[in-house]
């Protein structure tokens, strides 16, 4: 059985002479949209224009429609943050954030992150990585987490892991897991990655086949032109002896560089 609506009398009164047609009303004059009919409400109020109420509604439903966005963005920001890896020492680092003192060198090594950043479409596009190197708290994860940073903030899909870890997981999945193989452990650090970012490169003196499994995810991702930011405390000499010159100089394809930090610890004056 239906349940009565509940109303007012005023309610009822102003509702029965709506439907007999009695009811009381003025010409009125909207500054927007002009002319209208206005209705005396059970309340005593005048109807304002039924233009700006309309516009009103459409207002609260595109506010509620980017408050719905704005929530899927910052879920899909947390999950593309998860899914990164990138260690909670780095996560909060910024392009802005990295001090140059007035020192040239620290300036254009972030202005130039800055530009890889601002042109990440035309890398993606071209598969142009970074190689950063330099010594020990010269600042190099803080500009190569930086750029991946800003990259997620932007909905793109990036990896930060420091190689010793790559290749633990490699094993694991490689060998460790029922139906792996080391193919198909490649594959997940090249498909679905827009930027991996590879830290404490050449640090370990690896064996063989550990150079042999990081020389695949890079040539790999440089075949299917993603790009690739390597971080080492190895100048490039060192490191195109360690993963082949091949591989350094194909960084510096499709708008790639090598930067070179070349100046004492950033770290310890920042902490300073």
């Amino acid at each position: 059985m239906a349940q009565p609506m509940t109303t007012t009398p005023e309610v009822r009164g102003h509702l029965a002479s709506i439907l007999s047609g009695q009811t009381k009303d003025r010409h009125d004059t909207c500054r927007a949209h002009g002319p209208y009919t206005a209705t005396l409400m059970p309340n005593g109020q005048w109807f304002t224009c039924p233009a700006c109420l309309e516009e009103e509604k459409d207002r609260q439903r595109r506010d509620e429609q980017r408050q719905r966005a704005g929530q899927a963005g910052t879920a899909k920001l947390e999950k593309l943050r998860e899914n990164s890896m990138i260690p909670k020492r780095f996560a909060s680092r910024t392009l802005e954030g990295f001090n140059v003192d007035g020192h040239e060198g620290k300036a254009f090594a972030k202005a130039a992150c800055q530009r890889y950043v601002e042109r990440f479409e035309d890398r993606l596009a071209q598969g142009g990585g970074m190689v950063l190197t330099g010594s020990v708290g010269a600042g190099k994860s803080h500009l190569a987490y930086g750029v991946g940073n800003a990259l997620l903030a932007s909905g793109y899909r990036v990896m930060g892991i420091d190689v010793y870890e790559l290749i633990d997981l490699i094993k694991e999945r490689a060998f460790s897991q029922k139906g792996g193989s080391e193919r198909e452990a490649i594959k997940a650090f090249v498909g679905g990655l827009d930027l991996l970012i590879l830290d404490e490169v050449g640090a370990q003196l690896g064996t063989e086949w550990e150079r042999l499994i990081l020389f695949k995810i890079v040539n790999e991702r440089y075949k299917q032109m993603l790009p690739t930011i390597l971080i080492s405390n190895v100048d490039a000499v060192g490191l195109g002896d360690y993963l082949g010159e091949r591989i350094i100089d194909r960084m510096s394809e499709g708008g790639g560089m090598t930067l070179t930090l070349d100046w004492g610890s950033y770290r310890k004056e920042a902490a300073a």
